[in-house]
């Protein structure tokens, strides 16, 4: 999927409009989230408190940003919401709001706040999953394949898993807690039942349609990012079904099947470096800011989250380090594509 996919006719993707603003910008919420909980976990609590705060100043300036532009341009967001390719960056919205929850969570410990954060997550990812799908059901004409499948597809695995995880993190503070607990393990079987039809739609437009340099774009990363979020999931669900009896039987089996999520993850992993690789020092496409690389710090600093937790389930404490390489990884690959957000934002004045 090239860059001009996810933009307007004729408008670059760093969309310096409201109009023309790119609908997948939570995914800086994801990111931001995710690194914040990675330093969290390795005992930098300073570090991923002052992330948090920068997390709540970026959902809440996104928001402001999202509720303008329905507004102001709701034909242009409609528009957006069901293009095969555009569309289903909405759900970073879910994915992000809940990466928030979990940092409410973990790092302030407000269950109470991160209680309401996960039913909100869970409304709007109903609504906009239904919708992203209901709209492309029922469109003619279809778009080619080649046109619309990109890694950005995942985000439906990505937001699902997310509700997921949240509400494994939360469940004990709730008198309902074996509610949440079971819509949880289900959205954990459906996050899963997705990645494998979409993992399977992708893979095949690698093997039989042309792939240049220029359509391997960040997003691809999610890939890898999606079947980590699910490891993450399943590693939360198996901490919760171990203490709660009504989850129990089941504690087994979700650790069995997080294994094989988390082993496909890091099968992944080469295969992107090595695309990266290709796509900007061999086929030299530019490096330059694009807000679909907050798509590629997410998985990284997920990949290294979701390791942590698994180590902690199986008592595998060999891999621990891995996952603190990753969380070092994410924290770098954030710094710099924040420093390109900020020279997008603030190009040095060009002389006369």
């Amino acid at each position: 999927m090239s860059q001009s996919t996810l933009a307007h006719p004729g408008q670059p993707v760093m969309a310096t409009s409201l109009e023309n603003f790119f609908p997948g910008y939570f995914a800086l919420v994801m990111a931001t989230g995710i690194v914040s909980i990675g330093l969290f976990l390795w005992k930098y609590t300073l570090l991923a408190g002052i992330f948090l705060g920068l997390n709540v100043v970026f959902y809440a300036g996104l928001w402001v940003i999202l509720i303008l532009r329905i507004v102001k341009y709701p034909v242009i967001v409609w528009n957006d919401l069901h293009h095969p390719a555009r569309g289903v960056t909405f759900l970073t919205l879910v994915a992000g709001n809940n990466v928030l929850g979990s940092q409410v969570a973990i790092i302030a410990g407000r269950m109470d706040i991160a209680l309401i954060i996960w039913i909100v997550g869970f409304a709007l990812w109903a609504l906009i999953l239904y919708t992203f799908f209901l709209v492309n059901i029922l469109k003619e004409p279809k778009p080619e394949l080649q046109q619309s499948i990109s890694g950005a597809w995942l985000l439906i695995v990505v937001s699902t898993e997310s509700v997921a995880v949240l509400g494994a993190v939360i469940a004990n503070s709730s008198p309902f807690h074996w509610l949440i607990a079971f819509i949880s393990l289900c959205s954990y079987m459906t996050g899963g039942m997705f990645y494998f039809v979409l993992i399977g739609l992708i893979l095949y437009r690698w093997l039989f349609f042309s792939m240049k340099a220029e359509t391997l774009t960040p997003p691809y990363w999610i890939n890898m990012g999606a079947v980590a979020i699910i490891s993450l999931a399943g590693s939360r669900l198996v901490m919760y079904a171990r203490t709660h009896e009504e989850l129990s039987q089941w504690a087994n089996f979700i650790q069995a099947f997080t294994m094989f999520f988390w082993a496909f993850a890091s099968w992944w992993i080469p295969l992107l470096f090595l695309m990266f690789a290709y796509r900007h020092f061999i086929a030299r496409v530019p490096l330059k800011y694009d807000p679909q690389y907050w798509s590629m710090v997410f998985p990284l600093g997920m990949y290294g989250v979701c390791t942590f937790n698994y180590a902690l389930i199986t008592g595998f404490t060999f891999i621990k380090p891995i996952s603190a390489l990753f969380v070092i990884l994410a924290l770098m690959t954030w710094v710099i594509v924040l420093i390109g957000l900020f020279i997008d934002l603030f190009p040095t004045a060009k002389k006369p």
